[in-house]
């Protein structure tokens, strides 16, 4: 899995190309470039988020006192615990716009 699976972009084989097409419109091509642009800033969005939330809540939580080894393992166990939850939230809120969007809701 790649860090753009995530942070809330998409797999590459999911990703849409423009291509300059003759079938399709100048504007077509201009909303395509659009929404890719949305989901890369998206993706920044959202790895940005997770590195502060991160920060937030395990440095804050395992960092009481200056830095030492035996904080480590708290670190690494909460790191571990946000990355998976992350995940399948991640996971969990993406197919539910995809349900979304194939049902014609958005």
């Amino acid at each position: 899995m790649g860090l753009s699976s995530i942070f809330g972009g998409s797999a590459p084989s999911q990703q849409q190309t423009v291509s300059s097409s003759p079938q399709l419109s100048s504007t077509d091509r201009l909303t395509s470039q659009v929404k890719t642009q949305i989901s890369q800033e998206l993706a920044v969005a959202n790895a940005t988020e997770l590195v502060n939330k991160v920060t937030e809540n395990c440095f804050e939580k395992c960092l009481k006192s200056p830095f030492s080894e035996r904080n480590e393992p708290c670190v690494d166990e909460c790191l571990v615990k946000y990355m998976k939850s992350w995940n399948i939230v991640s996971k969990a809120y993406i197919t539910r716009i995809q349900q979304a969007s194939a049902s014609g809701e958005i």
